[in-house]
């Protein structure tokens, strides 16, 4: 069944599903669509939560035994599964598609994906989930309506604006929905209510925008020593860390996506969907030093740093960063990259 996300919170307080399908095309939207399962699980008694990263290169044993191992525990939980390239492969497949079959009614999955291409909606196991789950797709606020969003953000504030300061917002966010967050709470926290182009523009500032857009390319590029100093001066003038990873994260998992489609012999033009200008230079020249573990390995490392922030795994969340954009670069890591983290929501 597909939901609109608009809906969500008032088909979750009628009931939890066995299986929600998050398609993750929006940052933002996906993030705050799977906080509001995941807290309405934990109303409705569900206070375990095991959360897994996984590829197609990944042991799918700890899924399995996420599952088999329920009955072990009184606690209900929720299986939050992050399918960050949006493959399987075909032992992910099966496991999935047998699940769609056969769900528990002690468990809740939430399975979280990018925008579905062609390929993944013809996949068996896509389909078999797609006929038995809740499916949300968190797509982009479209441009004409972008404004209308930062309104009600703001009222929900008690925040009120000026059409010449909104639309200033609105061109200095460029349908960041993640930016558009901040830049609200940063108005939030100026004390202000009636919000103009002056107060716009003393309450917040595009400078760290800019840095923070320019920071994955430049890493992408190999210029280390640069990428690195870009860090520690957004890390230093307060820039949220789960935004920094977003921007580092979408470009990593651009790279991932470009590297597949050509190596599956796709034109220049679809195998860089989705990238422009200077980012698509900075992929070819990251492309032409990293094969594709390498690329997908640095989604691995994102994942991990995600879920350190989160709380969800020990660890220094700059360190992180760090590490992350260095290895973009061209840095080398040696660090595991644990696969299964089981914890209270």
């Amino acid at each position: 069944m597909a939901l609109d996300i608009a809906r969500l919170e008032q088909d979750l307080a009628r009931g939890l599903a066995p299986i929600y399908l998050l398609l993750a095309e929006e940052p933002l939207q996906a993030i705050e669509a799977a906080d509001v399962i995941r807290a309405a699980a934990r109303e409705q008694g569900f206070l375990e939560r095991t959360v897994l990263d996984l590829t197609a290169q990944s042991d799918w044993g700890p899924f399995e035994a996420a599952i088999r191992d329920r009955s072990l525990f009184a606690e209900r939980t929720v299986l939050d599964v992050r399918l960050a390239t949006g493959k399987p492969g075909k032992t992910g497949g099966d496991h999935l598609k047998a699940y769609a079959g056969d769900p528990q009614a002690d468990l809740v999955l939430l399975l979280q994906l990018p925008r579905p291409d062609r390929d993944m909606r013809r996949a068996a196991w896509f389909k078999a989930l797609e006929n038995r789950a809740v499916v949300i797709h968190a797509r982009p606020v479209p441009p004409a309506q972008l404004g209308s969003w930062i309104r009600a953000r703001l009222q929900k504030n008690g925040l009120r604006i000026t059409d010449p300061a909104l639309a200033l917002l609105v061109a200095r966010v460029e349908g960041n929905l993640l930016a558009a967050r901040q830049e609200i709470e940063k108005l939030a926290l100026a004390g202000v209510t009636e919000i103009d182009e002056t107060v716009l523009a003393e309450a917040t500032t595009d400078a760290a925008r800019f840095e923070l857009f320019a920071l994955a390319p430049t890493a992408l590029r190999g210029d280390v020593r640069h990428a690195l100093r870009m860090l520690e001066g957004l890390l230093d003038e307060g820039q949220a860390e789960p935004l920094i990873l977003w921007a580092l994260a979408r470009e990593c998992r651009l790279l991932v996506q470009a590297m597949e489609r050509k190596a599956a012999g796709a034109p220049d033009r679809e195998a860089f969907q989705g990238s422009f200008g200077d980012g698509q230079k900075a992929l070819r020249q990251a492309m032409s030093r990293l094969d594709l573990s390498a690329a997908r390995g640095l989604l691995g490392e994102a994942a991990r740093v995600d879920r350190v922030i989160k709380g969800q795994e020990n660890g220094n969340a700059r360190q992180g960063l760090l590490d992350l954009v260095a290895r973009m670069a061209g840095r080398p890591l040696t660090r595991p990259e644990p696969a299964l983290n089981s914890q209270r929501v």
